[in-house]
């Protein structure tokens, strides 16, 4: 089983495959932003300010737990230390992003408190409301205290939990996973999301789509471009979505971790925006 790579709290991991992978081509800026986003957010996890908030973020989650309510996750708890990892985030980061990203971010950190609030406690209701560029910086800011409390919780089963959004902080599916070989569980190798934002891994099935829910084959079209047999573009005929799902069982995808090798394959989502194919998140690196 291959569920370790990418889980929440990875982020030293994340960013050495990411180094790794920053002098590929034509996706090697985007990977070296990713890699300044990756360094900020592994120094902030360390400290007593993010580390408390994602101890009351924890906390929270056992009560809703016990209660089964989901997600389990509660930002409106910690929207005061998401605030100020905002504005640091865009102070460290914003010298080194595209300028338009880079824009979108000064502005937001330049809001009055109230508003910078409202737009967080959209994006945590709802991300797909929020300008991507605008929820990139909030992901910057909240990624570390999302992913520390996910690491303390535990994931439900599938007889707790069989949504498309994740059951710790309700975010959307980044891409999907299909780590195990076929046979290790009843009825094949199963499928696995994980979260845009605090990157938790949870069980949906094979063939459906996480946007609509769609589950007719005959609508259901994978696309898988020559020389990266471990990931694929599943497209939705009934939504228009697209999920980019990468099968860690192929040769190959040994050192894959879908979070970052979601930017490396950049080319297959250019691929799926010219078939008027979208989906509601942006990568670490803002595209």
């Amino acid at each position: 089983m291959r569920l370790a790579r990418g889980q929440p709290g990875q982020l030293a991991e994340r960013l050495i495959r990411a180094r790794a992978l920053s002098t590929s081509g034509s996706v090697g800026e985007p990977l070296r932003l990713a890699c300044a986003v990756l360094e900020h957010q592994l120094a902030r996890s360390g400290t007593s300010t993010v580390t408390a908030a994602a101890a009351l973020l924890a906390a929270a989650a056992r009560a809703h737990a016990a209660a089964g309510r989901f997600p389990l996750l509660d930002v409106e708890v910690v929207l005061d230390p998401l605030l100020a990892e905002l504005e640091r985030g865009v102070l460290a980061l914003s010298d080194r992003a595209p300028e338009p990203l880079a824009e979108v971010g000064r502005e937001l950190a330049a809001l009055p408190a109230g508003f910078r609030l409202d737009v967080m406690r959209t994006w945590a209701d709802d991300l797909t409301l929020v300008d991507p560029r605008a929820g990139f910086w909030l992901q910057v800011a909240a990624g570390p205290m999302l992913e520390l409390a996910a690491t303390a919780i535990a994931v439900p089963g599938a007889d707790l939990w069989q949504g498309a959004a994740c059951p710790a902080c309700g975010g959307p599916p980044q891409v999907s996973v299909i780590a195990e070989r076929s046979g290790e569980f009843l009825g094949g190798s199963p499928r696995w999301l994980v979260c845009s934002r605090c990157a938790t891994w949870w069980g949906y099935p094979r063939a459906t789509c996480p946007a609509c829910g769609e589950d007719d084959p005959t609508r259901l079209s994978p696309f898988q471009a020559d020389g990266w047999p471990w990931v694929r573009v599943d497209g939705c005929g009934s939504c228009g979505g697209y999920t980019k799902t990468f099968d860690l069982r192929q040769d190959g995808a040994r050192d894959v971790i879908p979070l970052i090798d979601d930017i490396a394959s950049l080319a297959l989502d250019l691929w799926a925006h010219a078939q008027g194919l979208h989906r509601p998140t942006v990568s670490l690196a803002g595209v």
